[in-house]
């Protein structure tokens, strides 16, 4: 077989392909076609059955029910910035400072409990104590500074009176409350 008539076939089986395919979108709604086709000892059957064929149409467009469902419970919306408060310096080569004597301070809720020690110095006094995050503290006396950082004499809310730092410059570990 030359390669000019190989051609002409798979021509030939396209176009007889492609007309199937137009009858039955376009043909009655029952439709079944074969053809026979011999090529050097190989037989080729080709069977379409179309059942019915469909148009398509156009959907009706309706309108989306509102949901039924309870009402979700108010938010708590934070009213005061604690990092907002202005900062002060109030030790000379120490870090700045937002609390003063007197102020509640919260223990940050990033950076887990803060110590509270029986001294001032944040390196050698013994911690008695630990302020868990989110703990209200009264300033009670203060500021010093330990090692660059600020330290206050505090009382926690279950009585217990010691030293621990604000912050390190970069931290902030207690939170000035509302005034």
């Amino acid at each position: 077989m030359f390669k000019g008539e190989r051609k002409m076939q798979a021509c030939l089986l396209g176009l007889f392909s492609l007309s199937l395919v137009l009858s039955a979108c376009y043909g009655p709604a029952v439709q079944q076609q074969q053809i026979t086709q011999e090529v050097t000892s190989q037989v080729i059957i080709v069977t379409q059955v179309i059942t019915q064929v469909i148009p398509p149409t156009t959907a009706v467009a309706t309108a989306t029910p509102e949901p039924t469902s309870t009402p979700l419970p108010p938010t708590a919306t934070p009213t005061w910035d604690p990092l907002s408060a202005p900062i002060y310096y109030p030790l000379e080569d120490c870090v700045a400072s937002r609390l003063y004597i007197g102020d509640k301070a919260m223990v940050s809720l990033v950076g887990g409990p803060n110590g509270i020690r029986y001294g001032r110095d944040l390196y050698y006094d013994t911690i008695e104590a630990y302020a868990q995050p989110g703990a209200i503290l009264e300033i009670i006396n203060g500021p010093w500074c330990s090692h660059g950082w600020i330290v206050w004499m505090v009382r926690t809310q279950d009585g217990i009176v010691g030293y621990t730092p604000e912050g390190n410059g970069n931290e902030y570990w207690l939170l000035p409350q509302k005034r």
